[in-house]
């Protein structure tokens, strides 16, 4: 289960989207935006790299970003050019929009960190063995100045050093996106940046969450939304997510949180755990009715990895819609009103899901929605109080195991089952699949659920021990 760190990056873009949306709300955001960067970065130094006009330039790619347009098409273009066709690109008519990928590596940010080295530490201490200097086949290590040095241009990084030094001071450098990724879609490009193989990407975030230089960024729909409450005549309605639990404190229960979502504009807020409920006796029925192994549905990374990598398997997906998928679709039949569907969560993959099934509108992290309070002087822990819909199976959807413990109180009986708790454990579990005869596999490409999706705001610790806390109050 991953560690959440709120850190610098985080605050840089919490920052720029909070300026953003300040404008929007006065009416500046066209006349304005081209100075966004200084503003925010006002140097003369920089502040987190070694020149402020690099640093103005990366939050200049980030801005565009931002604002839900595709780097490659927009990187380009100056921002004065881009407030020129802001309504157009609000509006979702401008070509410059991103159509499919949600993920983008800033070239401008990346650091093009080295990958596959090997280095000596100051752990080294010139010890009598030399055993890494006499395991190397190329002799690439020589003692200098009492420590051991790795010649680089002669080492083929084979590791034989790393694994004979018995003081563990020799470490291997590693890209933390590369490392991350657990399906090898992080690649270089020509002068050594890093690059998503969209090809082989899930959008599971990984990389999003583990670069420390900011240079992978999502596309937000941040303001998009704001123009929509603003000039849109449709119905707007809000999804809430069950892994919301606990992401904005103590104090605020998810029944505020529906309170303030409509003081914000919303009309209706709904719960993703009506939507989960649907699904699991929707999958409840289908196992019943099926001999073979039936994979969940409910993570589109983990339904993306099954399609490109477990390609035998795709005609084991469940035929049932996300949750987010099928409440969407269900208020828009029974609904007599043009729906405006914003969805609220911490998946990014859930653009993509998004991008092939097209049930909601929009779609916003648990930050982005904090940023909306913030900008609209709403405290949410100062909200009425409103009734909670859906069981806690349907809540319990948000950890790991959720699924398939709601799937088997519908069929109310005890069927075998595994789970994939994280994309790293994708290889073993479907060799385990391959040997066994299970009739469920529940998928989650972030270790512990979705309570640790990459647009989490506080520690999935806490999340879980809110959720188990949620079962006594549903109940």
């Amino acid at each position: 289960m991953r560690n959440f760190v709120f850190n610098e990056i985080m605050k840089l873009k919490r920052q720029t989207l909070m300026e953003m949306t300040k404008l929007f709300e006065e009416d500046k955001l066209k006349e304005s935006l081209f100075l966004l960067p200084k503003k925010l970065l006002p140097g003369p130094e920089g502040t987190y790299r070694d020149s402020v006009y690099h640093e103005r330039e990366v939050l200049k790619q980030r801005i565009k970003l931002f604002l839900g347009l595709d780097y490659e098409k927009s990187r380009n273009l100056e921002l004065f050019q881009i407030s020129e066709h802001i309504d157009e690109i609000l509006s979702g008519k401008s070509e410059l929009i991103d159509k499919s990928k949600k993920l983008h590596i800033i070239k401008e940010g990346c650091d093009s960190c080295p990958s596959g080295r090997y280095y000596v530490t100051d752990l080294c201490r010139n010890c009598v063995a030399h055993s890494c200097m006499n395991s190397c086949p190329k002799d690439a290590i020589q003692f200098e100045e009492g420590r051991a040095k790795i010649d680089s241009d002669k080492c083929i990084s084979c590791g034989l050093c790393q694994q004979s030094c018995n003081y563990y001071a020799i470490m291997k450098l590693e890209r933390p996106c590369e490392v991350s990724c657990k399906i090898d879609a992080i690649e270089k490009d020509e002068i050594g940046a890093a690059t998503i193989n969209y090809e082989k990407c899930v959008t599971c975030g990984s990389c999003y969450i583990s670069c420390p230089f900011g240079a992978v960024e999502t596309t937000s729909s941040l303001i998009k939304v704001l123009y929509n409450l603003k000039k849109n005549s449709m119905k707007k309605v809000a999804l809430l997510a069950p892994s919301i639990v606990s992401q904005f404190g103590p104090k605020v229960s998810i029944g505020k949180i529906k309170s303030a979502l409509k003081k914000i504009g919303f009309e209706e807020v709904y719960e993703v755990a009506i939507g989960a409920d649907m699904v699991a006796k929707e999958e409840a029925d289908y196992i019943q009715n099926s001999d073979d192994l039936v994979t969940t549905s409910c993570c589109p990374a983990f339904v993306e990895y099954v399609r490109k990598y477990q390609s035998e398997y795709e005609k084991n997906i469940s035929p049932s819609l996300s949750p987010m998928s099928h409440l969407a679709n269900y208020l828009r039949k029974t609904e007599e009103q043009e729906l405006d569907i914003t969805f609220i969560g911490p998946c990014i993959a859930k653009e993509k899901e998004n991008f092939l099934f097209k049930q909601v509108d929009n779609i916003l992290t648990f930050e982005e929605i904090g940023i909306l309070f913030i900008t609209k002087n709403i405290e949410p822990s100062n909200c009425e109080e409103e009734d909670l819909e859906g069981s806690y199976d349907g809540w319990n959807f948000a950890s790991s195991g959720g699924v398939s413990n709601a799937v088997k109180n519908y069929i109310n009986a005890d069927i075998k089952d595994i789970k994939l708790n994280g994309l790293n454990q994708a290889k073993k579990i479907f060799d385990e699949v391959k040997e066994n005869n299970y009739k469920l596999l529940e998928g989650m490409a972030c270790e512990g659920g979705c309570i640790c999706g990459p647009g989490i705001m506080t520690n999935p610790r806490i999340a879980k021990r809110k959720l188990n806390n949620l079962k006594e109050k549903i109940k």
